[in-house]
């Protein structure tokens, strides 16, 4: 799910350098003013054209686009996941209502932040393979690490974010699947001894936390043998596995069944600008404020924070969104 966070970083590593280079063009203005003159009546010599002039039959140097593991998959052509990232940077106008989002994702990424007393956090194969569950957690002072919102504040709004309504998107018939099917309200008191009703703050910790103790991490294609999968929340806890997508929407069946409105929660999926890695979160709003239930971390975030990630699509009932900033 392709990559803002590349624009971001050359427009900063330019500007960067722009700030850098200034105080030393105007330390040596007047003193390579004749160099510079020279330079220029050399520049427009015959011999000056003859050195540089390009070599007969040199083809001229490319870049090479690298792709990402969804373009690879589409064979080489840009996933229309991608051309929503361009949208949102700018780079598309916005006027189609319709947007087929591309179904196939690629393996979703933890957070920027550790988890705290558990290792099941989403990680790309190459990321888990060569890396160690964390074992020793951040000061709290440092978990997890926050990036101030940059949209004002807003009921409607949420991981730094503004969202904008579409009609439809390519995940429509996977979403119609997951959040139809759904789990008594008995059999969920039973699985986490929690009483039916109205659940507040301490029903979100608890889901979120037996959840991320329960099921464990593992990419579609090693459990389902496809690229792409939402599983439903019966199948992932049959299972006891799942990827994020899977983990939240476990979570949001079994808040669903303990009283919890179907459009007070958010399935987004976004990207970890940190791990380079798509993610999907469990977003979920309580009068007026929103709240982040993460596999990563136990605890449960106030989700009007970003937490390195940039949402991209989010989806709740029979809505959807794409974000902006």
């Amino acid at each position: 799910m392709s990559r803002n966070r590349t624009l971001v970083a050359t427009a900063l590593a330019l500007s960067g350098l722009a700030v850098l280079a200034q105080p030393a063009a105007a330390s040596l203005g007047v003193a390579t003013l004749p160099m510079a003159v020279a330079a220029s009546a050399f520049a427009n010599s015959a011999a000056c054209r003859a050195v540089i002039a390009p070599a007969a039959g040199v083809a001229p140097v490319t870049n090479v686009p690298v792709q990402s593991k969804a373009a690879a998959i589409l064979g080489g052509a840009v996933s229309q996941l991608d051309l929503i990232r361009q949208q949102q940077a700018g780079a598309l106008s916005a006027a189609p209502a319709t947007l087929a989002l591309v179904r196939t994702l690629e393996p979703a990424a933890g957070p920027a932040f550790a988890p705290l007393g558990q290792s099941n956090s989403c990680n790309t194969a190459g990321f888990a393979a060569s890396m160690r569950p964390a074992v020793v957690a951040p000061a709290p002072a440092l978990v997890p690490s926050v990036v101030q919102p940059v949209a004002p504040t807003s009921p409607d709004n949420f991981l730094a974010s503004k969202r904008l309504a579409i009609r439809h998107t390519g995940f429509d018939k996977d979403w119609a699947r997951v959040s139809g099917r759904g789990f008594s309200g008995s059999a969920v008191t039973r699985l986490i001894a929690l009483d039916r009703g109205a659940p507040g703050l301490a029903e979100l910790g608890a889901v979120n936390a037996w959840a991320n103790a329960r099921i464990r991490y593992v990419e579609d294609r090693e459990l389902y043998g496809k690229a792409d999968y939402w599983a439903t929340a019966g199948e992932t806890l049959r299972r006891r596995a799942g990827d994020c997508e899977d983990i939240a929407i476990a979570k949001m069946q079994l808040l669903a069944a303990l009283g919890m409105p179907r459009d007070a929660m958010y399935l987004t999926i976004a990207r970890d600008t940190v791990r380079a890695s798509d993610h999907a979160v469990l977003v979920v709003r309580m009068g007026d404020k929103a709240w982040l239930l993460d596999n990563a971390t136990d605890r449960v975030l106030d989700a009007e924070q970003s937490y390195d990630y940039r949402p991209i699509v989010s989806f709740s009932a029979n809505k959807r969104w794409i974000h902006g900033y």
